[in-house]
This record gives C-alpha cells, sequence and structure tokens, in this order.
C-alpha cells in the first residue's frame, strides 16, 4: 500500500487488545494517537506480550498480520529504576503499536516517533540531569523513541542552547504572564483565549478594572516574600487591541507592580499588524516593552483574508518599519505552514518577504487544527499540503540559518502539519527567556489576566497550576469572589522558596 501523506488512520475500526492489564491503557493510548477515530471492544486483535529473559527485555506485538519484535538490553544500565523499567516496557509496546499500524495501514512514519508530547525537550533535560551524555540520549532518540536523526539532533541543540538560562531554584526568580483575551477579529484556525472586540468589546473596560485589581494584588505578594521577576510577558489574544491612555496604564502598572531589578526581559505580544499605530508603538517603547512579535503568519494578502486577518501584507511591512523607528529592541515574526490553499513556493515567498526585513526572532508554527478552530470544523472544505509539510519545515529552517538564527525552543500539538513541530528561532543572545522556561517548565509562572495558567514548579519540578478563567465577564467575577485564594495558593508554594 502506498504510503499516505500523514502518519495518522483516519476510519474507523474497532479493535481487541489482547495483552496483560498494565498494557492495556497504553496500548489504547498508542492505537488513539495514530487513528482517532478507533474504538475498543470485539474488533481487529492487537496482541502484545512481554518478557524479561535472559538479561533483557523482550516485547513483540501483532496486528493484522504483521509483527514488531525487539529485546532490549540497555535498560539494564543501573542508573535505571524499576519505575523507568516499567515506563520502557510500555514506550516499547507504544512503538509497537505504531509499527505494526504504519505496516497494515500503510502510514507515513512520523520523524517524531513516539516522542507525542508537547514538550519533546523535556525528558532530555530530564535525563541530562540525571548523568546520561548527549551521545547516550542521541542513541535513546533514535532506538527507543524512534526519531528521525534530523529531529534527535534538533531535540540536542534546542536542549543544550537552554540549559545556561536554568536556575537552581524554580520557585526563584518567577516568570510573569499577563493575559488579555481580546482580538480585533478571530482566525478560522485559533483556539486561544481571543474574543473579538465586535462581539465583546463591551467587556474590555469591566475586565481591564478587574486586572488591575489582580496586578497589584499579585505584586504586593511579590514584594511581601521578596521574589525576583526573571521575565514579564504580555500576551492574549492581542495585547494591543487596548490602546491609547489604557494601554500607557496597564504598562505602567505593570512596571511598577510586577517589574523587579531581575527583570531582564519584558515581551508584548502585539500580533496584529494593524493595532500597532506609531503611537501605541511608541506607548510601548515608553512603558518599557523590550521585544514584541508581529505576527503576519503568511505573506499573501489572498490567504490572510481567507483566514480571516483585517491586516494585510503593506500592513506588516508598516508595522515592522515603524517598530525598527520607533526603537523597539527586538523584534519576533510568526508565520503558519500549511495554511489552506498554500504550498511550497508560497512558504518561500513568505520567508523572501520576512528575510528583506530582517527580524531579530522567527517563530515557525506547523498548522494544528485545534478543537475549537473552524478550520478543522470545516476540513473537508480545508486542502492542505500535508505532503508537502516536512519540506516546508525544512525550507524555515534553511532560511532561518542563512539569517544567522538557532533553534532555541520547540513544541508539538496534536493533529499538527505533517506531525512536526513548531519552533523558535533566534539571533545569538535575543531568545526569549519567557518561551524557554515556560515551555520546559523550569521555572514558576505566575499568570495574570483572562486565560492565564499559573505553572508553579516544586524543587522535584513537579507542577500546580491555577487557572483563570478565559472569558472575560467570567474573569471579572472570577476576581471579585476568588482572587484571596488563588494569593493564598500562590503563598502557600513561593514562601518555600525562601
Amino acid at each position: 500500500m502506498k504510503s499516505i501523506g500523514v502518519p495518522f488512520y483516519f476510519g474507523t475500526a474497532t479493535y481487541d487488545i489482547q495483552a496483560e492489564g498494565l498494557l492495556v491503557p497504553t496500548i489504547q493510548a498508542a492505537v488513539i494517537s495514530l487513528a482517532p477515530n478507533a474504538s475498543f471492544g470485539e474488533g481487529q486483535a492487537i496482541q502484545a506480550h512481554y518478557a524479561w529473559e535472559d538479561g533483557s527485555l523482550f516485547v513483540v506485538v501483532r496486528f493484522q498480520g504483521q509483527e514488531w519484535a525487539f529485546r532490549d538490553t540497555e535498560i539494564l544500565d543501573t542508573r535505571y529504576t524499576d519505575v523507568d523499567r516499567e515506563r520502557r516496557l510500555k514506550e516499547r509496546v507504544r512503538l509497537g503499536v505504531r509499527r505494526v499500524f504504519e505496516a497494515a495501514y500503510g502510514l507515513a512514519e512520523s520523524p517524531w516517533g513516539i516522542l507525542t508530547g508537547v514538550r519533546p525537550v523535556k525528558m532530555v533535560h530530564s535525563m541530562l540531569d540525571r548523568g546520561f551524555t548527549a551521545e547516550e540520549l542521541r542513541s535513546m532518540l533514535l532506538e527507543v523513541y524512534a526519531l528521525s536523526p534530523q529531529k534527535a539532533e534538533l531535540v540536542l541543540e534546542v536542549a543544550a542552547r537552554q540549559r545556561p538560562f536554568f536556575h537552581v531554584d524554580p520557585g526563584n526568580p518567577i516568570g510573569i504572564y499577563v493575559g488579555i483575551p481580546f482580538c480585533p477579529t478571530r482566525c478560522s484556525y485559533c483556539s486561544f483565549a481571543a474574543y473579538p472586540l465586535a462581539t465583546h468589546g463591551h467587556l474590555l473596560r469591566d475586565f481591564l478594572q478587574a486586572l488591575q485589581v489582580e496586578i497589584r494584588e499579585v505584586g504586593s505578594l511579590i514584594r511581601e516574600l521578596n521574589l525576583q521577576v526573571e521575565s514579564v510577558y504580555l500576551g492574549g489574544g492581542t495585547p494591543t487591541t487596548v490602546q491609547g491612555s489604557d494601554l500607557e496604564n496597564l504598562l505602567g502598572l505593570i512596571g511598577e507592580h510586577l517589574s523587579t531589578s531581575a527583570t531582564r526581559e519584558f515581551t508584548v505580544e502585539a500580533g496584529r499588524p494593524e493595532t500597532l499605530s506609531r503611537e501605541t508603538l511608541s506607548i510601548l517603547k515608553s512603558g518599557g516593552t523590550q521585544r514584541i512579535s508581529i505576527n503576519p503568519q503568511t505573506m499573501h494578502d489572498a490567504t490572510l483574508e481567507a483566514i480571516g486577518r483585517r491586516h494585510n501584507v503593506a500592513d506588516v511591512r508598516k508595522a515592522f518599519s515603524l517598530a525598527r523607528e520607533v526603537g523597539i529592541p527586538l523584534v519576533n515574526m510568526d508565520i503558519i505552514l500549511g495554511l489552506p490553499g498554500e504550498d511550497l513556493s508560497h512558504v518561500q515567498h513568505t520567508l523572501e518577504e520576512i528575510g528583506a526585513m530582517q527580524p531579530d526572532n522567527l517563530t515557525v508554527h506547523s498548522l494544528a487544527l485545534k478543537r475549537a478552530s473552524r478550520l478543522r470544523k470545516n476540513l473537508d472544505q480545508v486542502q492542505i499540503a500535508q505532503e508537502q509539510g516536512e519540506a516546508m519545515v525544512d525550507l524555515a529552517r534553511d532560511y532561518a540559518l542563512s539569517w544567522g538564527m538557532d533553534p532555541y525552543y520547540l513544541y508539538r500539538q496534536r493533529h499538527i502539519l505533517g506531525d512536526l513541530e513548531n519552533i523558535g528561532y533566534a539571533q545569538p543572545n535575543t531568545e526569549s527567556v519567557y518561551n524557554i522556561q515556560m515551555m520546559e517548565e523550569r521555572q514558576s509562572i505566575v499568570a495574570l489576566g483572562g486565560g492565564g495558567i499559573s505553572k508553579l514548579v516544586a524543587p522535584d519540578l513537579t507542577l500546580i497550576r491555577q487557572a483563570n478563567p478565559k472569558c472575560p465577564a467570567a474573569y471579572t467575577t472570577h476576581i471579585r469572589e476568588s482572587l484571596q485564594a488563588k494569593i493564598s495558593l500562590l503563598r502557600k508554594h513561593l514562601s518555600s522558596s525562601n
């Protein structure tokens, strides 16, 4: 059977799992990751067996006449624990399920193998912490997780670039996120907390008043606990939907209450070029903004209109030029690969246009059709060039490297173009500290505003999450009724770092 362009089977089938109870949840999860419409019961048999024998772990998986078997001796290394060995058993079974499904259904191999989580670099950091060498990890990524050689090198390269940013104490310094859940319009591919001004603009005033209360309360806690703030990230949504004196006041409050002597980075996710007038950019600069993101997504007007963006290519060029004139120190630009109707030639044109502007950072997203996205709801109307996905990613990497940039953070999503990744590139010494800390979960992030999710990292790197409501109206009520409970949770966790 000819290999299809994505490593997923979208047919409907029922599978009968024949394996020890320990392995059943693992097999179900592996099947769902490959066949999203799968169900379980009486149906096609998936058999899995294992044995610890002859100083090794032996695993065999069978499906539709296909068989995958492996004998693992490396897992007996004394640095591994019993928990590690049980995890390895499940990893081997997951790989076996993937391989027999690929053979049975003619699926393309994923360049990420079974490393299917959002944060693939996080596992590498964990193993480096335990004393495994880069060479040992390279073998593990290739043999255990079945990454392609290119992805294995990418993960190791990004991990090496990130490690100097980590601190001994994950609770001090901290990072700050402030969410503004408003946008000029809602893009067809989006499932973030982003409410169009046309339908929710009447909620903005009350939202900003509630946010001011939260900023002051969190700032008071920062001073009480003598915490240092390493980075501040104003995101959304599109924070620059807040304009004029409202934006000026917001930036002033952030600077007064959320910044400390250790703050080395203040980023505003400006995003929409049409919101970036000279006045707005001047307010950002005067308010201490060091980094902004201007996100064209593509440099093709027809695509921008199709996905619901209000700006055009000329707006991107104008916003970028104004940002440089005003003196914003660092500018990132986002693009999305696999937008409807675009192929490799469109991506190349976009990269040529962006290269001419010379941004400091480039973030390359592979289109993910998320559950809340209108594109996914209308999937039958969307022509996504899945077979060109990897070529698009490689092309973007080639351009970024030619501009003197290096990859410094990455993450993955479900149902992403070609089962690939999102990756950030940066000129030397322009990496976003917040992006690294947030993605690798090595630092406590206190999140304010709509849709903000605080991640409180313990010394053993376990997490406690606390989420603010996404809806502006619900957020305003939440601040009135539940803010003190949030402050108590933050105090309990962060006071242990002092």
